[in-house]
């Protein structure tokens, strides 16, 4: 009878599978993600001794091996190998007649050699697998990832508005556009609708897409945002002042406004005065600015019933005299700071009440606090004056490095270090009720010098000269004019007219700044009149209007005699004009 099934009447009974087929079941086929399941094939199965019938356990170890249930397993079961999902053997009817009964498989031991090669073929797969994944895996998270560096994460949403794999400029954009529908509709004693910029309130859509954005800033951000809340409140201010005027604005004209005592300042702003207060109509604020917030954060419209009350004032002007009582309290306390040199600072009653911030309250009487900002202003004015910059010094030296001139002193220099303590001090005090006397402390900053290395016997000429500069030298007491490069003359001495004695040629250390092939000169003469001469030739100014420069109308130099110009010959005024650029030394002395 072949591997198969037995019919005895109305009972079917299931034969075991052949060990071929026990073994094909048993040996697990592979997958390869580029060539698809491995033909069994590649699975070696040794062949049956000759003479052995090829359905038998004991002739093939494979198949034993293959079909042996595994402990406390029975055929049909899912223990056992080979019957894995085949239906239980039915039982024959009571007719008489009874099938026999299938002939026992005998279970074999495993081939030593097939179980291990069965492990060795188990672990590179379960390795392989798992690598397949980790790699799957992290390919997957980095592209997330990435795609998401610079857009809102997947769950983000503002205002019920979904916003993931938006751009910041996106979500502004949107915010914006969406606002335009944020309004307040009053209903009640008055009706009509208000916009969030009557009551007050204000939507920033950029600090709104910063928090968005947050919430994917770092790589940790953008897989933990999966994980969470991913809904955003709209961000917004109110300015409370705005809301009250708005609610103050919906009662009519023939009506009287219920307003509470304030203090305020004084003409002179330097005391605190009482506004009185009074009974009229009010309209509640605080419902609106609710109404406006909800209509801000949903960027939609919002609903609310206003009525009008009579009622008197919260905050009566004995409350509002207590306050104002204390905040001249603050005025008047001495704040003095000590600074370098012991030279003080001191704060007057301006300044101080200036400091003082009054918040009212539509409730209860308004508070007073000492603005820290204000105060910070006043004292970076005095750090100012306190602080001075180190001055660099500047020293000729020689090709030795001996010094051999200096054209400026170094300075040490000072700074402040503890304005911040001083802010807080007098913030401290002020608010305790309290004056306040302390010092600025600073730290020494050194100064730096500057070395100049001059060319060789420059120092002791009139300008002390580097290594070919050009310079030029004006000596009034011999009335010439040299040019010079380093030490060393290139040109002149050459015979100049000065300035006359009622108007002299000025002394100093000048630069060229400005150059005239021809120019037509005014001015005034010395007793007031005024002068002109056209055609002045080959000008190069170094200070003012002092210049050096061509006099055709003279015949002879060497004497003084100019408005303070240097007249020379018009060929030795070109040749400076050719040979000094902008920024050329010019040195006049006696």
């Amino acid at each position: 009878m072949s591997a198969g099934s037995a019919s005895y009447g109305a009972t079917t009974v299931m034969s075991p599978p052949s060990a071929a087929e026990a073994t094909a079941r048993a040996l697990p086929t592979h997958t390869s993600p580029s060539s698809g399941p491995t033909p069994e094939s590649a699975f070696t199965t040794p062949t049956p001794a000759s003479g052995a019938e090829s359905g038998s356990a004991e002739s093939n170890p494979v198949a034993a091996d293959a079909i042996a249930p595994a402990p406390g397993a029975h055929e049909g079961e899912p223990g056992f190998p080979g019957f894995a999902g085949l239906p239980p053997v039915a039982e024959a009817p009571s007719n008489g007649f009874e099938a026999p009964a299938a002939a026992p498989v005998a279970p074999a031991a495993a081939a030593p050699h097939i179980a291990s090669a069965k492990r060795h073929r188990r672990w590179p797969m379960l390795a392989g697998a798992g690598a397949l994944l980790l790699v799957c895996v992290g390919a997957g998270g980095y592209a997330y990832a990435a795609h998401y560096e610079d857009v809102a994460v997947p769950g983000t949403t503002v205002a019920g508005m979904d916003v993931a794999g938006m751009s910041r400029d996106d979500i502004v954009d949107a915010i914006k556009n969406k606002a335009g529908n944020a309004s307040v509709n009053i209903s009640g004693d008055v009706t009509t609708t208000a916009t969030l910029a009557d009551l007050g309130t204000t939507i920033d859509a950029e600090a709104t897409a910063d928090t968005v954005m947050a919430r994917g800033e770092s790589v940790p951000d953008r897989f933990t945002a999966l994980l969470s809340d991913g809904q955003v409140t709209v961000v917004t201010t109110t300015d409370d002042s705005v809301t009250t005027a708005y609610a103050e604005s919906l009662i009519p004209a023939d009506q009287a406004v219920a307003r509470n005592a304030s203090i305020t300042l004084d003409d002179e702003n330097t005391t605190f005065v009482v506004s009185p207060g009074s009974e009229g109509t009010s309209v509640d604020s605080d419902a609106l600015k609710n109404a406006a917030a909800t209509a801000a954060t949903s960027l939609s419209s919002a609903d609310v019933s206003v009525t009008y009350e009579t009622k008197a004032p919260a905050v009566s002007d004995a409350d509002a005299q207590t306050v104002a009582d204390k905040a001249n309290g603050w005025v008047t306390q001495d704040v003095t700071v000590t600074g370098a040199d012991d030279e003080s600072y001191t704060a007057d009653n301006a300044t101080k009440a200036s400091w003082i911030t009054v918040t009212a309250s539509e409730s209860a009487a308004p508070t007073i606090s000492v603005n820290s900002s204000k105060v910070s202003e006043w004292v970076d004015a005095q750090v100012e004056d306190v602080n001075e910059e180190p001055v660099t010094g500047k020293r000729n030296v020689d090709s030795q490095g001996k010094e051999v001139a200096i054209s400026v002193d170094a300075v040490d220099g000072r700074e402040v270090t503890n304005a911040d303590t001083v802010d807080e001090g007098i913030v401290d005090a002020l608010s305790g009720g309290k004056s306040y006397s302390g010092s600025f402390e600073t730290k020494e900053l050194k100064a730096t010098w500057e070395e100049r290395k001059i060319a060789a016997g420059a120092e002791n000429l009139p300008y002390q000269a580097t290594d070919g500069e050009k310079w030029i030298d004006i000596n009034l007491s011999s009335k010439t004019v040299t040019a010079y490069e380093g030490a060393t003359v290139v040109h002149g001495p050459v015979s100049v007219v000065d300035g006359a004695a009622a108007t002299p040629t000025v002394t100093g250390t000048y630069r060229i700044y400005q150059q005239n092939e021809t120019q037509t000169m005014r001015g005034e003469n010395a007793d007031g009149s005024n002068y002109e001469t056209e055609n002045v030739p080959w000008i190069s100014y170094f200070y003012q209007g002092y210049a050096l420069h061509g006099a055709y109308w003279r015949s002879s130099f060497g004497y003084s005699d100019s408005h303070g110009c240097l007249n020379m010959p018009v060929d030795e005024a070109h040749w400076i004009y050719n040979w000094a650029e902008k920024g050329t030394t010019v040195t006049s002395h006696f």
